[in-house]
């Protein structure tokens, strides 16, 4: 077992003055793909079926309360248009575009 200290939810807490780099749950666990969006069924299949039609909107409003989902859809959505693979509702997620995306490097 660990000596270092661990929150209630299981993440070891960091002494004061620790140089390891702390990440928010919400960007270590940031799903890759529109299968993995949890709870946002209707807007992961819509996204999904205008990107295999090609009937893809000129802009799209994403809103909603903090932690539903926004970014993390918003950045699928970005990889699925910009993949090298070329338009795909499954982005390879290992090409330059799609890993840039996923660092949040190419937020335009």
């Amino acid at each position: 077992m660990s000596s270092e200290p661990t929150s209630v939810d299981g993440e070891q807490v960091r002494s004061k003055g620790s140089t390891d780099q702390y990440v928010v749950v919400a960007r270590r666990y940031r799903p890759d793909s529109f299968v993995d969006l949890v709870g946002q069924p209707q807007v992961s299949q819509a996204l999904q079926n205008a990107i295999a039609t090609q009937r893809i909107g000129h802009a799209y409003l994403f809103t909603g309360a903090r932690g539903v989902g926004k970014t993390s859809t918003a950045r699928i959505l970005a990889k699925a248009l910009n993949c090298t693979t070329g338009l795909t509702p499954e982005p390879c997620g290992t090409c330059d575009i799609c890993l840039s995306i996923a660092r949040g490097e190419d937020m335009d």
